[in-house]
């Protein structure tokens, strides 16, 4: 059988022990394949990115075989909605799809492509020399395919589809999130969907629908691998984010962090000091200079300052007073805005404005609502931001007005006006933070507008994901240089990420199980 292009040729390991070596053969299986999926806003050119990473990958690292798949063409072909329906009605059917078959069916459908796919090519493109791998031995294991190619899903819009894909794929999977701003959304969607009406409304439902079979770009956008900010949005905008992306996953050149990066992966890794019950986040400092000048997380202040934390020897447990520890474990918070639920409601009742059998059911709504559910006065910890404001203040020499600050949460309303009051000139944050009234209470000092220069700027972060940040950023195994000391560029090589297929032809089979007893 002829060898394709398409698939490593891969070496006959040396036997050592009289069986075949198993770390070589792990070793050998190690797939080039990848996955990507793309997660945004409505109106955010996801196909010109998608067309952007083939482009990418089959010229400057030799893949010979990128294969889109949309997912609003399963929802047109099993949502029975015809091929010029309307957003909205797109919508509906994919919920649909999700409430009948399960929140990821969709994911499962793609699982399916990507395995028919792999199989329509292991006959004619897996070289013959994959079974010499055994030296002979009749183990009845077979080697995975392994086949240059990458499957590009246009679009992520729900988290069990996300977590699934995961959960089978591992490093595999990659997410790209992509964010363009309101208004070239709104003049995108506008063309391309002239008589569709209240472009806002869709584009709030998009964002985020109160059901969990329903859509929500708010929750799957933040748990990205890599974000694309393209406030211009033009080709070349997009084509140098995805070049970066791409040169870093196959380790095609030698390529450090950008400042906004470094300074993102600090407030990450402040963020696990946290014992918060509620969220654990982080928040940094980066000067004008490009130096992480401070760094905080949210947590419970201690007397004559400083936050509870772990000591070395862990012999100051028992005098930790977080939340964790008081009353068996509860959030403060909570519990005051429970009393005010509870006491609303009897006040109610006294007044005869409720029945005295309807309180529970009203303390339950009133929890429940946005104006009560959304207070955060009566929490004990000091948020990231201004424990990170604290701490710079108390540096020598450290220069807080005019720097920026990285936060993995938007900052809340409270958290606004000390940002603004310290000479904070711009905010940067991964997880939006629906509570907060920030650019609200304070719309004459923070903006969400990319272009709005006389206000504290709130932009979405775009790099890559601190979740990813030691896996890209460290050197490569093989090393940087060659022995004359002269640096080594690798072409069409394995990405970083690569892990042997053996495993995940498992995870794919049980993965798709649900799916095929549905008929789908």
């Amino acid at each position: 059988m002829s060898s394709s292009p398409n698939v490593k040729k891969l070496p006959t390991p040396v036997r050592t022990t009289g069986a075949f070596d198993a770390q070589q053969r792990i070793n050998d299986s190690s797939s080039p394949e990848l996955v990507i999926a793309l997660c945004g806003p409505l109106g955010t050119p996801l196909h010109r990115v998608a067309g952007v990473i083939a482009e990418q990958l089959e010229f400057q690292h030799g893949y010979r075989k990128i294969m889109p798949i949309r997912l609003s063409d399963f929802i047109r072909e099993h949502g029975k909605v015809g091929d010029y329906a309307d957003i909205h009605q797109l919508i509906d059917a994919g919920n649909e799809l999700r409430r009948t078959h399960g929140h990821s069916v969709l994911a499962q459908m793609s699982i399916k492509r990507i395995r028919q796919s792999r199989d329509a090519h292991s006959a004619s493109e897996v070289d013959s020399r994959q079974t010499d791998i055994f030296n002979g031995e009749k183990d009845g294991i077979l080697p995975a395919p392994v086949v240059r190619h990458c499957h590009v899903i246009d679009s992520i819009k729900n988290s069990d589809e996300l977590n699934l894909l995961r959960s089978v794929y591992g490093d595999l999977f990659h997410l790209i999130s992509v964010y363009t701003p309101i208004d070239l959304r709104v003049q995108e969607l506008k063309r391309r969907y002239p008589k569709i009406g209240d472009v806002y409304h869709l584009i709030d439902r998009d964002s985020g629908e109160e059901i969990k079979s329903g859509q929500s770009v708010r929750n799957v956008f933040p748990q990205a691998d890599f974000f694309v900010r393209l406030a211009e949005g033009t080709d070349e905008q997009i084509r140098a984010s995805v070049k970066r992306y791409l040169d870093l996953v196959m380790g095609a050149d030698i390529i450090t962090p950008t400042p906004s990066e470094r300074a993102m992966y600090a407030a990450h890794s402040a963020a696990r000091n946290s014992a918060c019950l509620s969220r654990q986040v982080g928040a940094s400092i980066l000067d004008h200079t490009g130096e992480v000048i401070s760094v905080g997380w949210n947590d419970v202040p201690r007397p004559f300052g400083g936050l509870y934390g772990e000591e070395e020897d862990q012999s100051d447990r028992a005098s930790d007073h977080r939340c964790w520890n008081k009353d068996g474990g509860k959030c403060f918070n909570d519990d005051e805005k429970d009393e005010i639920a509870k006491k609303l409601a009897f006040a109610l009742s006294d007044a005869d404005v409720i029945a005295t059998g309807d309180i529970d059911n009203v303390v339950e709504k009133l929890r429940r609502s946005r104006e009560l559910g959304g207070l955060i006065e009566f929490s004990r910890a000091v948020h990231a931001e201004l424990h990170a404001l604290l701490n710079a203040g108390r540096t020598a020499g450290a220069k807080i007005s005019g720097s920026r600050l990285f936060v993995t949460t938007y900052p809340c309303h409270s958290c606004a006006r000390h940002i603004i009051a310290a000479g904070i000139k711009e905010v940067r944050f991964i997880e939006p933070y629906r509570k907060s009234l920030a650019t609200k209470l304070h719309a004459d000092a923070m903006t969400e507008d990319e272009k709005e220069t006389g206000k504290v700027r709130v932009l979405p972060f775009d790099g890559v994901a601190p979740t990813r940040f030691l896996k890209l950023f460290t050197e490569n195994p093989q090393g940087r240089k060659n022995p004359d000391g002269k640096m080594v560029r690798r072409r069409n090589q394995h990405p970083v990420t690569a892990a042997p297929l053996e495993a995940i032809t498992t995870l794919e089979a049980l993965a798709v199980k649900q799916l095929e007893s549905t008929g789908l």
